[in-house]
């Protein structure tokens, strides 16, 4: 049969107290008050590790510490000391309860993506341009784009910072510009600009779909919008190979007919 010492001490292990602080407690409890020596001895605990312990269930406030010479100890009320310790574990679940909801909303919709079949799927905002020229940030060794008015791309103030850092280390940025690039100055000043970073370029009289390839294992294609005012629509991520692979032909089609853009 398990003794009361033994029970109240398994238990105060349970609600997260250690071996020694359990017993000094279950001890001090029975006792109107102690000194540290005395408790000690009550407890049957090393007198150079009982100071320790019973600083430790101070800070939990499970000991009542009296000031004097010797410094007197009481022990909490066991309904007071159950709930504080119970409290922890309802804080720690409280973490563990969002940290799991920040998971589930981090991960769950890549795992639902991974299963998606084909592979393929809709950001559904209508601000295409954006959207696709961050994409460009991605790549590590090449880039593919063919640009149609408004030439949303040619706006972006970090593009040709990328464009020398790629092309420095060795990958290649290839572009096919929309003839309409030709009639506005300040277009072709930053496509001259984009040529000097490292860009190749060529114009052509008709591109009929707006994508960005990176790194030959994916692309962004903008659909047609149906809103007057809106250049692009919903942007298509393909990262189907078969699918990518028809695109980068359909760019080395349209490159190919293309001529090259003199800045």
């Amino acid at each position: 049969m398990k003794m009361a010492g033994s029970f109240c001490e398994d238990a105060l292990e349970a609600l997260g107290l250690g071996s020694y602080a359990s017993r000094a407690y279950a001890a001090l409890a029975r006792l109107p008050h102690s000194t540290a020596p005395q408790l000690a001895d009550e407890s049957k605990l090393p007198r150079q590790r009982i100071y320790d312990v019973l600083d430790s269930l101070v800070d939990l406030k499970l000991v009542v510490k009296a000031p004097g010479k010797p410094a007197t100890y009481r022990a909490a009320d066991p309904m007071d000391a159950s709930a504080a310790l119970l409290r922890g574990h309802h804080d720690r679940l409280t973490q563990l309860e969002a940290m799991a909801a920040d998971l589930v909303t981090e991960l769950r919709p890549d795992w639902l993506a991974a299963r998606a079949a084909p592979k393929r799927r809709l950001v559904p905002d209508r601000k295409a341009g954006p959207q696709m020229e961050h994409w460009r940030d991605y790549a590590t060794h090449s880039v593919l784009v063919t640009a149609c008015p408004p030439f949303d791309g040619l706006r972006a103030p970090d593009w040709v910072h990328q464009v020398h850092a790629l092309t420095r280390a060795g990958g290649t940025v290839r572009c096919v510009y929309h003839a309409d690039l030709l009639n506005d100055t300040h277009l072709l000043n930053r496509a001259a600009a984009f040529a000097a970073a490292g860009e190749q370029a060529r114009i052509a009289p008709r591109v009929p779909i707006r994508m960005i390839l990176t790194d030959s294992g994916r692309a962004l294609v903008a659909l047609p919008s149906h809103v007057s005012d809106v250049a692009s629509g919903p942007v298509l991520l393909v990262d189907d190979a078969h699918a990518v692979q028809e695109l980068q032909t359909t760019f080395d089609q349209l490159w190919d007919g293309a001529a090259p853009l003199s800045t």
